[in-house]
């Protein structure tokens, strides 16, 4: 009977740790959205690792570097950005994270709105999560 309530609060124990490392994954996508909705370069570019790479709804790749200048330039403006259906999954320091994202913003003076179904990639590095990978794809 100890043995059982042992290995109970054991896994009581580690379940709890794994939702609280998904919501730090959560917790990253809420932090960049204010980064993209505030231009903030800064936190951006701390959120999003040095080889990230990006296949947008249009089918091309775009780097970190792409990204962090488009939105310092206001190339990519957002004006608002909202999440549904996010889901976490770990994997010890690779997160992968899924959702459904409702973007408005212009992109080089283009206005642009629309839903994309969207999984990114984090990987802990230095304690922190960073994304790495980033696939969008345009819902119809």
């Amino acid at each position: 009977m100890t043995m059982r309530l042992v290995v109970l609060f054991l896994l009581v124990g580690v379940t709890s740790l794994h939702g609280q490392v998904e919501d730090s994954v959560r917790a990253v996508e809420m932090r960049r959205r204010e980064a993209l909705l505030a231009a903030d370069t800064v936190a951006l570019s701390r959120m999003l690792a040095p080889d990230f790479m990006e296949i947008s709804r249009l089918g091309t790749v775009r780097t970190r570097a792409d990204n962090v200048r488009d939105i310092a330039s206001g190339a990519l403006h957002l004006t608002s950005i909202s999440y549904d259906s996010l889901n976490v999954r770990v994997y010890g320091d690779v997160a992968v994270l899924t959702g459904i994202a409702d973007n408005t913003g212009t992109m080089r003076g283009f206005p642009f709105s629309g839903r994309i179904r969207y999984t990114r990639v984090f990987v802990r590095r230095d304690g922190r999560w960073q994304a790495v990978l980033m696939q969008q794809t345009p819902i119809q």
